[in-house]
C-alpha cells in the first residue's frame, strides 16, 4: 500500500487519548503515522519492552505518568519520534531521529512491513524490506524458533506477535547510493524500540514478564492446535523434569507397542525452544528427532493435573 493511500486513513491525535489513557485507546483509528509531532498525546498509553533490542530510552512525553512493571512512574523525553502504530495490536515502533524521510512501512490489519523508501520506489526489482511485525494465530513461547531470523514480541490469548528482520537480499549492491544508505538503515535495526499500551503489557506475555523455562502446552485435534495454555514457574519446573528424565529411544529399538506407537498425541509440550508430542492416553512421548519414550502413569497424571 502507497502512502498516498494511507494517508486518508490518518486520524487526529488530540488530548482526549492522554484522559483515556486507562481505557487503553483504540488504535484501529490510527493507521499509518509516519511523522508523530504530536508525542505528547500518545505518550500516556505506552510502554517500552526491551524485548531482544538492547535496552534503551523510554519514548514518553514530559511527565507523563506510565505503569512499568505494574507500578505508576514518571518518565520525561525532551525530543519527538518517528512513530509507527501496529493496526490495533497495541503495538508500537519508535523509530530512530535518523529514520526520518528514509523509510515507507505498508499497513496490514496487524501487521506492518517497514522499507527502505528509496529502494522501495526505485525501478529495480529490490523491495528493500528491512523489517516486519507479524501476528500468528496461536499462542507460542517467547523463546519459540521460527524459520524466519527474529523474536516474539508478546503473546496474547489467541496469537503471537513477531518481529522479523530481512534474511535475504533486499537492495540492488552495484548501486552505492542506494546500498548505503539501505545498509545505513539495516545497521540500526537493533536500536529499534518496540513499546505497548499499559493494557497489552499487562494482559500478555512479554519481556517485561516471561521466565526462562515456562512451559506452553497446545491441545491437539488431527494435528492442528485448538488452544494453548502457559504454566506457571513451579509447574514448568515439574513438567519439564519430567520430560527431560525420560529414556528416548528410535521406535525401532524401543519396547514400546505398535499399537501405542501409532496412537497420535494430543497435546505439545513446548519449553526451552524444543517440542514434545505427548498422547496422555497412553503416555507416549515423541521428540523433535523422532524418539520416543512413555512417560509413567505416575507422572502422566501429573501433567493432565496441571492442564485439566
Amino acid at each position: 500500500m502507497k502512502r498516498e493511500q494511507l494517508s486518508d486513513r490518518i486520524g487526529n491525535i488530540d488530548e482526549k487519548l492522554v484522559q483515556q489513557a486507562e481505557n487503553a485507546p483504540n488504535f484501529g483509528q490510527i493507521q499509518r503515522r509516519r511523522n508523530i509531532r504530536r508525542i505528547v498525546s500518545i505518550a500516556a498509553v505506552l510502554v517500552l519492552i526491551v524485548a531482544s533490542f538492547a535496552t534503551g530510552a523510554i519514548a514518553m512525553a514530559k511527565e507523563t505518568i506510565v505503569y512499568i512493571d505494574s507500578e505508576p512512574k514518571i518518565v520525561y523525553v525532551e525530543k519527538e519520534q518517528e512513530i509507527i502504530v501496529v493496526g490495533s495490536s497495541g503495538i508500537s515502533l519508535i523509530l530512530p531521529d535518523s529514520w526520518n524521510g528514509k523509510y515507507g512501512y505498508e499497513i496490514d490489519g496487524d501487521a506492518v512491513a517497514v522499507y527502505h523508501l528509496a529502494t522501495h520506489e526505485s525501478p529495480d526489482p529490490y523491495s528493500g524490506y528491512l523489517f516486519w511485525v507479524t501476528r500468528v494465530d496461536g499462542m507460542y513461547p517467547m523463546d519459540y524458533i521460527f524459520p524466519e531470523p527474529g523474536f516474539t514480541i508478546a503473546v496474547m490469548d489467541d496469537s503471537t506477535y513477531r518481529f522479523i528482520r530481512a534474511s535475504d537480499v533486499q537492495v540492488d549492491w552495484s548501486i552505492p547510493e542506494l546500498r548505503d544508505e539501505y545498509i545505513e538503515l539495516e545497521n540500526d535495526v537493533m536500536n529499534i524500540e518496540i513499546a505497548m499500551t499499559a493494557d497489552v503489557l499487562k494482559n500478555s506475555i512479554n519481556s517485561s514478564n516471561w521466565i526462562q523455562g515456562t512451559v506452553s502446552v497446545s491441545f491437539l485435534e488431527n494435528w492442528a492446535i485448538t488452544r494453548t495454555i502457559t504454566l506457571d514457574v513451579e509447574q514448568s519446573r515439574i513438567v519439564g523434569k519430567i520430560i527431560n528424565s525420560q529414556n528416548y529411544q528410535y521406535p525401532a529399538e524401543s519396547n514400546i507397542s505398535q499399537e501405542i506407537l501409532s496412537k497420535p498425541p494430543n497435546i505439545l509440550i513446548t519449553f526451552d525452544r524444543k517440542e514434545y508430542s505427548v498422547n496422555t492416553i497412553t503416555g507416549l512421548v515423541s521428540s523433535m528427532s523422532g524418539l520416543v519414550a512413555l512417560i509413567s502413569i505416575e507422572d502422566l497424571n501429573i501433567i493432565i493435573s496441571f492442564i485439566s
